[in-house]
């Protein structure tokens, strides 16, 4: 025991040696002597205790930024200097000057700020427990307490950064922890790895770069440190983002609440650097950068780029009082080559150059050198440029896209739609709804139904209260393929190509409306969209994005494809156009259209030349309805409007045309022409006394004939049967016209309007009938080897003829009048109508006689009947009758002539008169006329005045032949000169022959025969 306590007792002897020797040797080489640092006496008790007291106060202002229980709170030594406090329990001073602070605890207060609690701007901890090594300007003065300028220097250990809120309620408060800092004037510095946070969001990286700012005041006396600038992590960085009030990813985490919020936090990670510009509010990442919401196979958002950039910001009110993290990225710019951004849940791809997104607006800003390329569910968009901002509700907002570019969009129940330009493509808010504007060769394509191109577009469209509802339970981007289309203004070179109509104007203005029938059938299997939902299945957004987790996120939307082939096209030009379109989800219908300015239609067969079209219409104004269904409707007007078809042309002010009905109407003046099948068709064939050519001979005869062309003053309707002519009928054709107030022409075949092209009739259409009303006038003239050779004319109240019976008849009062070439003799023919070219009949005359002019005039009072066919006519009541040679074409006979009968006339009144044809007589060419006259016949002439009941003539014998009626006998009086004797005859019959001047009675009851026969009578030949 003895032993040990001994041996104890030497080494405490030797351990006390040891310290008092190091105390008198060394110390006072390795710490410098307080009282030759600061050149002052030592400190008393008293000054030790004002120091100590004034350490105290100065930890007051900054004791709130320890926790409980640190070390802060254990009297340390306090010194400070403008905006900055130093800590520290020991220190020891260094040959080179430095001073040994363990532990040391540096803090710098807001610049300007005198307390950490300040309400702006933020304070910056650097807790190093394991001690600091710090070079200053001058030495430490403990009896001043006054920091002099930092210069440098270096912290051991596990070393902490924090900084408080940049304000009150801002959340923003930051944490740094890594070892061995080393401090310059203005940088801390570090290559150990750094575990940091950011208000709620943690990070770790390798290497701390952290920028310090210079103090406002100046370089004065004391530290020149104003706060932090920036924090940079040199590499490795990984940053988990939590608790954002907003999502980082367009159409991710808009709808999100905070527990949505707080499950799917937003990863980020980056090969470079991480770079936290705490000035600006800045977080800059770069170098493969790439940021994650979510699991892919959970419908997960992802963007990479080569440098990501996030701009921070404070929460919007609502945000700060629903949630306790005032913290928020409010924008995030991106660029690389190029940017890619996925978010499966919002059914979104986009690859730019340069991306920019506002969180609090939604608002996107896509840019480069390459194409912007957006896909979305239903919508693909490439232009050199976009902003997009969406609107309130999540509606479709704002869209400027530079071009050149193109966006195509379609969903599972309507076609894809494709627009392009080669400007810019704009949507904005217009009222209740948006208008979309396209500019720059302009072009709007829809799948199998046809392309529109122009200039300039703008499309004004709503969104459906049930659409948005839609959109906004899925959390999804406005459906541009389920907007509902309001009106459309085209201009510039507009052409529109559809299966039913292709279009040119200037100008372009379309109404849209949707089918009315759908909206009342929403519960028969369809959607409140207003389109049918199918019967088979059709996989939702949803259950596309499952099936492509790691691969595309979207369906591609196919190439557009032309428009199907229609069995009839309209071809429409004009300076403006105007049209209402019916939407539904199998066909859009072009209901209504309108032109103006130098129209033109033209309706045309697939399988026809375009040269050669079913319908053109010209005009000025032209209104469709309907155009291309079959009961369509067209009014047309112009100065004149035009129509022309493979059934008829048509001229006139205004044109009502309505294919359902089959009808046409003019109202005012106008033209038609209309094809008659056959030679001799038409009115023409109205022959009295022509050739004899039997009508169904004529047919036969080949030869194109001329079309039947009718003008009027008033109005035209024509149902496709009969066209109806009112006011001042007029209608020619070669030599023959024909004028009326009102007149009817009924077709042998009705015109089918609606007829498709090329389709054959069973018959060709021809004039069937022809009514003629309110005074009708119809003139013929005929030439041969250009020598007028016949002229007539008939005046008559009203007429019809059938061409088809041959039947014809006429009201009285009338006359008939004929001017023909050749002397003596009844005019062969009488007045033929439009249609058939003049025949004549030879004149029996005698071979030395030249030939002259012979005129022919019938009045009558009742009317006539009579057949084409037969070659039969009969005039009635009260008919006078005259002809005679005249000197001129122009001269005429009449009846009553107060000087009395030309030489050579001869009148014939009779209460009827009839006119035909007898059959042909070998060696005579054509038919010979008959003539037959009944009821108070009385015939005069320059030689004889004959009466008689009954009166026949027969051009082929030259036969007169006067009958009685059994009460009264036929009577003949004759004068071989003015003044000479009169001889008579009356008998039951007599026969007259003017060639050979000879007389021969029957039944005779008074004759004279000094005067009638006699020696110089000639003989009947035998």
């Amino acid at each position: 025991m003895e032993h040990r306590l001994g041996r104890t007792v030497r080494v405490f002897l030797v351990v006390l040696a040891t310290a008092g020797l190091y105390r008198l040797a060394v110390v006072p080489w390795v710490e410098p002597r307080y009282r030759e640092t600061v050149d002052v006496e030592e400190l008393t008790p008293e000054q030790a205790a004002a120091i100590r007291a004034r350490a105290d106060r100065r930890l007051e202002t900054v004791r709130e930024l320890f926790p409980p229980g640190a070390w802060e709170h254990e009297e340390p030594i306090v010194m400070e200097s403008r905006g900055m406090r130093l800590l520290f329990k020991q220190y020891h001073s260094l040959p080179d000057g430095r001073v040994n602070l363990v532990p040391c605890t540096v803090i710098v207060l807001p610049d300007g700020q005198r307390r950490a609690n300040a309400e702006n701007g933020r304070t910056i901890l650097l807790r190093a427990p394991q001690g600091a090594v710090l070079e200053f300007d001058e030495p430490l003065d403990l009896r001043a307490g006054r920091l002099a300028r930092l210069v440098g220097g270096s912290l051991r250990g596990q070393v902490t950064i924090r900084g408080t809120q940049s304000s009150v309620g801002a959340n923003d408060d930051i944490e740094l922890v890594t070892r061995d800092l080393e401090l310059d004037e203005f940088e801390i510095h570090t290559n150990e790895k750094v575990d940091f946070r950011f208000g709620r969001s943690v990070g770790k990286g390798r290497g701390l770069v952290a920028t310090l700012l210079p103090s406002q005041a100046g370089s004065g006396h004391g530290p020149n440190i104003g706060g932090i600038d920036t924090i940079r992590l040199e590499r490795e960085v990984e940053l988990r983002l939590e608790g954002l009030a907003t999502g980082v990813l367009p159409g991710s985490g808009d709808l999100m609440s905070q527990s949505e919020t707080d499950e799917q936090p937003v990863m980020v990670k980056c090969d470079g650097g991480l770079t936290a510009n705490l000035s600006a509010n800045v977080i800059t990442l770069e170098d493969a950068v790439e940021v994650r919401r979510g699991m892919p196979e959970q419908g997960g958002d992802n963007l990479s780029c080569d440098v990501l950039a996030l701009v921070l910001g404070e929460a919007d009110q609502h945000i700060k009082e629903e949630s306790s993290n005032g913290l928020e990225v409010v924008e995030i710019q991106a660029s690389g080559s190029p940017v890619r951004v996925q978010s499966i849940s919002a059914g979104l791809e986009v690859r730019a150059d340069r991306l920019g997104y506002e969180l609090r607006t939604g608002r996107i800003l896509l840019d480069g050198e390459d194409p912007v390329s957006i896909h979305a569910t239903g919508v693909e968009l490439e232009a050199k440029s976009v902003d997009y901002t969406p609107g309130q509700d999540n509606t479709i907002g704002s869209l400027m896209a530079i071009g050149p570019g193109w966006l195509r969009a379609m969903n599972e129940k309507q076609l894809a739609v494709e627009s392009r330009w080669q400007k810019w493509l704009r949507i904005r808010p217009d009222d209740t709804g948006h208008v979309a504007s396209i500019s720059g060769q302009a072009e709007v394509s829809v799948d199998l139904q046809g392309k529109l191109t122009g200039a300039e577009m703008h499309f004004w469209f709503e969104q459906t209260p049930a659409q948005t509802a839609e959109r906004s339970a899925n959390n999804r981007l406005p459906n541009v393929a389920s907007l509902n289309p309001l009106r459309m203004l085209v201009r510039g070179v507009v052409e529109v190509e559809v299966p039913e109509v292709a279009a040119r104007t200037d100008r372009m203005e379309i109404w849209f409306r949707r089918n009315t029938e759908l909206q009342g059938s929403l519960q028969k299997g369809q959607d409140p969209a207003g389109t049918v939902t199918s019967e088979v299945g059709v996989p939702t957004n949803a259950e596309k994005t499952q099936s492509v987790a790691g691969q595309n996120i979207h369906q591609p939307i196919p190439a557009i494809r032309p428009p199907v082939s229609a069995d009839r096209k309209l071809l429409a030009t004009g300076n403006l156009i105007r049209g209402l379109v019916v939407l539904s989800p199998n066909q859009n219908e072009l209901q209504e259209m309108s032109l103006e300015g130098e129209v033109q239609l033209l309706e045309q067969a697939s399988n026809t030349n375009k040269g050669d079209p079913r319908l053109k219409i010209c005009g000025d104004q032209l209104q469709l309805t309907r155009p291309s269904q079959f009961d369509a409707k067209a009014v047309v007007s112009g100065r004149p409007a035009i129509v022309r078809s493979d059934e008829f042309d048509l001229e006139g002010p205004l044109i009502e045309f309505d294919r359902g009905q089959n009808r046409v109407a003019v109202d005012g003046g106008g033209q038609l022409t209309v094809p008659v099948a056959g030679e001799g068709a038409g009115l023409g064939s109205f022959d009295l006394l022509g050739s004899g050519t039997p009508q169904a001979q004529m047919k036969k005869t080949s030869g194109v004939s001329e079309p039947l062309v009718i003008a009027w003053q008033g109005r035209m309707d024509f149902d496709g049967q009969t066209a109806r002519f009112i006011d001042r009928v007029q209608t020619a054709s070669g030599g023959v016209s024909l004028q009326a107030g009102l007149l009817d022409c009924i077709f042998t075949q009705p015109v089918d309007f609606s007829r498709q092209q090329g389709a054959v009739p069973s018959q060709q259409t021809d004039i069937a009938q022809i009514k003629c009303g309110d005074g009708v006038q119809i003139s013929s003239t005929s030439e041969v080897d250009g020598n007028l050779e016949s002229c007539e004319k008939l005046f008559v109240r009203d007429l019809f003829f059938d061409r088809l019976t041959g039947d014809v008849r006429g009201t009285g009062p009338g006359r008939l009048t004929s001017t023909r070439r050749g002397e003596g003799g009844l005019p062969m023919s009488t007045p033929g109508l439009p249609g058939q070219e003049i025949r004549q009949q030879p004149v029996i005359s005698k071979p030395s006689e030249s030939p002259g002019v012979t005129f022919l005039g019938v009045d009558f009072q009742r009317g006539f009947t009579g057949n084409m066919n037969q070659r039969q006519m009969e005039f009635q009541q009260r008919v006078e009758t005259i002809w005679g040679p005249v000197d001129t074409w122009d001269a005429s006979l009449d009846l009553h002539d107060p000087r009395g009968l030309a030489e050579k006339a001869i009148a014939v009144t009779s209460d009827t008169l009839g006119i035909g044809q007898a059959p042909s007589v070998p060696g005579v060419p054509g038919r010979s006329v008959e003539l037959s006259a009944g009821g108070n016949v009385l015939v005069e002439g320059d030689s004889f005045t004959a009466r008689s009941a009954r009166l026949s003539f027969s051009e082929v014998k030259d036969l007169l032949v006067f009958e009685g009626d059994g009460r009264s006998d036929a009577q003949l009086f004759r004068q071989d000169r003015v003044g000479g004797p009169t001889s008579s005859a009356s008998a039951g019959k007599i026969l007259y022959w003017r060639k050979y001047n000879r007389v021969e009675v029957k039944d005779a009851r008074y004759l004279d025969l000094d005067q009638i026969g006699g020696a110089n009578m000639p003989q009947i030949p035998r």
